[in-house]
């Protein structure tokens, strides 16, 4: 009986085929390791430590091809997703770093000779490497160099030292238990330019001024905390005689971030220079759900650019600040309002909360109105039962004596809204304000007004003007905005962290960036599924562990573009911004949209020459001929506060990403497709194909 035979009999459950994996791959792979990991049992269900190994065999014509044995695969599993990953489960990861594929392979049906034939080139435009997991490189990187801004360089000597000549610095692996390397593996051999020192023309050194970029990143791989230990060398020129040696134990890394100072000694005992850097170590995030399936990462390129520019709520439907926007940013009804008004993605801030739960709010803490004083509380400090309870609604949304007057009839309106939003898919501006006319002209339970039997309620007996009220909806979990938004509403995750200076002023610790990115991921791998998400940090450390953390999502480095002062030379500028992005392997730039008026379309060409999405935000934004301007130079999206007024005046009518049958006319592949079935019935015909799935890998 053949395949189709079984097929048409319907007695499929049980049938199994054997299937074997043939890859052609370039002769400079040899030596290395190739698995293939899928979605069937065979190929691991995405398990990188369960993953098909896959023999290398050369061939007379020079090529190489890599072959498994065969796997046995219900036929009622195709079709097969799948992915190549190279150079994994290495016994040095640190030279031998995960690879995997980034093009989405798939195989529909059996193939007729049970060979699924493939080719994998790997190359900066079609794989992707980085990811820190205990199955791949190791569950722990270490990464060090020069601390940010510091105009010291990593070793400095004393002066009898460094009068004589130039020295270089060896960082070796201190793993004196592996036989095969006694004295250690060295990952990184530093000359005088790498230090932070610049030679001068008569052979002099002097030191750096502490520029971006001036010494790189050093990594070292391990499964635990004291594989990462590690023995500093600093030898004469050209491997010559050692001149000073330190140590830097387990223990001096146990903080996972900070800074490292240790005192070099001579060989005779004597104090040899100080070894100073910055670390970070990057810890494997092993959630379930961290893996390979459902990649939304990619390179710029021609064919992942958007043939329109993707709108952005900022915050939601908007800023609170913004006049007569009367939904209070960074919530539920924020989103749904956004989502009335076709955003393709919304922007919103995210924070762990002392209980450990990940909730939607854009400052470090979060105000209390109580009498005629305002209390701060730390977000870190309070539960998120505390920050969800009704007492602690009412009083944040409150900003004045005389609008605690009002709230309940406020309040009560909120619930028709809410009503309201789950069925109305027009402007939801409109419909706000008209329920706020509503409600001061008409008092619940037809009741006296406050201006008197009948009389309308004027905007002083208000408190003021109307465009002032805000539908005081709670603050949400990052849980619940997944729960309760729409599927194809793509979510821009902004990662918000305090600066050193800002850390400095609050009142209590603060968590570990470490913990605040697994937070965050943690909850998305459990409640993401499909849905397009972004991840987005001012903070450079942030957005590298959110990119080492998992394979999955992209990370974009926030900027103000230098119209903000910072210590910290990474965020300083538009320059050091994009020297970042690139260095880091990030996947793309959110920009203050001033910031790069005077050089947008240098700036645009710029990222998307070396591979970088580029987004905007910033009041600016919400001027109309700005936002054409953007999207006439290429950026990929735009995060704005007004996007009903945008929306109205491009004539937009869904999102790109939730297109009707009946969409605009932008979308001229839809009377192809209906020409193309025949006049079936509508719930027949599959969404219209997007000639552009730009970011919908991103």
């Amino acid at each position: 009986m053949g395949v189709l035979d079984v097929i048409r009999s319907g007695e499929v459950s049980d049938y199994y085929l054997d299937i074997r994996f043939e890859v052609r791959s370039q002769e400079g792979l040899v030596g290395s390791k190739i698995d293939v990991v899928g979605n069937v049992e065979g190929l691991g269900y995405w398990r990188l430590q369960e993953a098909l190994q896959l023999k290398a065999a050369q061939q007379e014509d020079g090529s190489v091809i890599w072959g498994s044995v065969p796997v046995s695969v219900p036929i009622t599993k195709f079709p097969i997703h799948y992915k190549y990953v190279a150079n994994g489960h290495r016994v040095s990861p640190t030279t031998r770093p995960l690879i995997w594929d980034l093009q989405e392979r798939v195989v529909l049906a059996p193939p007729r000779d049970g060979v699924i034939h493939d080719t994998f080139e790997p190359t900066a435009e079609n794989s992707d490497t980085g990811w820190v997991t205990g199955s791949g490189m190791g569950a722990l990187q270490l990464r060090v160099g020069q601390p940010p801004g510091s105009k010291e360089p990593l070793v400095v000597l004393p002066p009898e030292l460094q009068q004589q000549e130039p020295f270089d610095v060896h960082l070796f692996e201190a793993r004196p238990g592996d036989p095969n390397v006694p004295q250690g593996k060295a990952f990184a051999v530093l000359q005088l330019h790498d230090l932070g020192y610049i030679e001068e023309g008569d052979g002099q050194k002097c030191e750096m001024n502490g520029n971006v970029g001036a010494t790189g990143t050093y990594l070292m791989n391990g499964q635990t905390l004291d594989a990462l230990a590690f023995r500093v060398d600093v030898v004469a020129g050209g491997g010559g005689e050692l001149l000073s040696r330190c140590f830097v134990s387990a223990a001096s890394l146990a903080t996972l971030e900070g800074h490292i100072s240790a005192s070099l000694m001579t060989p005779q005992l004597q104090f040899g220079g100080t070894f100073r850097a910055a670390f970070l170590v990057v810890t494997a995030a092993d959630f379930v759900g961290n893996d390979l399936s459902n990649v939304q990462r990619v390179r710029w390129t021609p064919a992942t650019s958007p043939n329109s520019t993707l709108d952005i709520g900022h915050r939601g439907s908007g800023a609170t600040k913004v006049r007569d926007h009367h939904v209070r940013e960074n919530t539920i009804l924020s989103f749904l309002k956004a989502a009335t008004n076709h955003s393709d993605f919304i922007e919103f801030d995210v924070h762990v909360t002392g209980d450990g739960e990940v909730i939607v709010h854009h400052d470090f803490d979060v105000k209390l109105s109580v009498g005629n004083e305002t209390v701060k509380l730390g977000i870190s400090q309070v539960t998120s039962k505390q920050l969800q309870s009704s007492e602690f609604t009412s009083h944040m949304s409150v900003s004045s004596p005389t609008q605690l007057q009002d709230i309940e009839r406020l309040g009560a309106h909120k619930q028709q809204q809410r009503r309201t939003f789950k069925r109305h898919m027009s402007s939801g501006e409109d419909m706000l304000r008209q329920g706020l006319h509503n409600m001061a002209s008409s008092p619940p339970n037809g009741g006296p007004s406050a201006g008197g039997d009948g009389a309308p309620v004027t905007p002083q007996q208000h408190g003021g003007d109307y465009s002032s009220w805000r539908l005081p909806d709670r603050i949400a979990t990052l849980r619940e905005a997944l729960r309760r938004t729409p599927l194809w509403l793509g979510f821009n995750i902004e990662l918000k962290y305090p600066t050193d200076a800002e850390l400095q002023g609050m009142a209590s610790r603060f968590y570990s960036r470490n913990y605040f990115v697994d937070a965050v991921l943690k909850v998305l791998m459990e409640e993401g599924a499909n849905r397009k998400i972004i991840f987005s940090s001012f903070d450079p450390d942030v957005a590298t562990l959110c990119r080492l953390k998992q394979p999955r999502y992209p990370v974009f480095f926030l900027t103000c573009a230098g119209t903000k002062a910072y210590s910290d030379p990474r965020m300083a500028s538009l320059e050091a911004a994009l020297a970042f992005a690139k260095c880091s392997q990030l996947q793309g730039v959110v920009v203050e949209s001033s910031g790069m008026a005077h050089c947008l379309e240098e700036v645009v060409r710029d990222c998307h020459d070396h591979g970088l999405f580029i987004f905007s935000w910033g009041d600016a934004n919400n001027d109309l001929n700005i936002y054409n301007r953007q999207k006439a130079a290429g950026v990929d999206a735009v995060i704005m506060d007004d996007v009903v007024k945008i929306t109205k005046a491009s004539g937009k009518k869904c999102s790109f990403f939730n297109k009707p049958l009946k969409s605009p006319a932008s979308f001229g592949e839809v009377e192809a497709l209906e020409a193309l079935t025949g006049g079936l019935a509508p719930l027949a015909i599959a969404s219209p194909p997007s000639s552009s799935a730009h970011l919908a890998h991103v």
